[in-house]
């Protein structure tokens, strides 16, 4: 018990902010469940899951950061959780605490706001929510990572990374009931943020520290 309290401690030591957001979506669903019942579209959308129609005429925009912390079953929850622990402590050791949040959240809204857009086009009134937006980000954080340190980043490389996309999307568009739209748009959001906070500071570092020792 005490070397797993000990693993645990080290965890959270590691990747405290990943810790966070477990925890605030566990207790979430938890508190919903007890309220009610999460696989209920109607329950779900009376607590701040996502609808374009809602987020349009009636202004509820906060909808776009809301679904982010809302799941639908222990299934969809488990699933989203495992990958935000697995990859989002990678994430955050690589950005640091303050760059991780903003990756993660602005990734999410990012693929929120593509869902909601892409329901406005095709005509749907869906209900959506799930932090896959905000994971398939971390996707995408980890993708902009790899390929600023030319293809390898510790464990990852950029053959295992196209891997992972591309099975992760090819899942998703062969499951029913499953917002490719966010997941899209939230990979994209990730890789952008994450090359705008990391990427380009790593790179202009390497530029300045050519320059400096350049011999004449």
């Amino acid at each position: 018990m005490e070397s797993m309290a000990t693993e645990v401690k080290e965890w959270i030591k590691k990747a405290p902010v990943t810790t966070l957001l477990v925890v605030i979506n566990v207790v979430v669903f938890g508190v919903l469940e007890i309220m009610g019942d999460t696989l209920d579209g109607d329950f779900m959308l009376r607590h701040g899951a996502m609808n374009p129609a809602l987020v349009l005429y009636e202004g509820q925009w906060y909808r776009l950061l809301s679904s982010m912390f809302l799941h639908f079953g222990g299934e969809h929850l488990i699933n989203n959780m495992f990958l935000l622990l697995v990859l989002g402590s990678f994430l955050e050791t690589a950005l640091g605490p303050v760059k991780y949040v903003a990756v993660y959240l602005g990734a999410g809204i990012v693929g929120s706001f593509v869902s909601f857009f892409h329901m406005m086009l095709i005509a749907r009134n869906d209900i959506s929510a799930g932090a896959s937006g905000a994971i398939f980000g971390i996707i995408g954080g980890l993708v902009a990572i790899v390929l600023v340190h030319k293809g390898k980043y510790r464990d990852f490389t950029a053959k295992k990374m196209i891997i992972m996309v591309a099975l992760t999307l090819y899942a998703g568009f062969r499951s029913d009931g499953v917002d490719n739209a966010a997941h899209m748009g939230g990979f994209l959001g990730g890789f952008l943020l994450t090359f705008i906070l990391y990427g380009i500071p790593y790179l202009a570092g390497l530029l300045r520290e050519r320059h400096f020792f350049k011999k004449n």
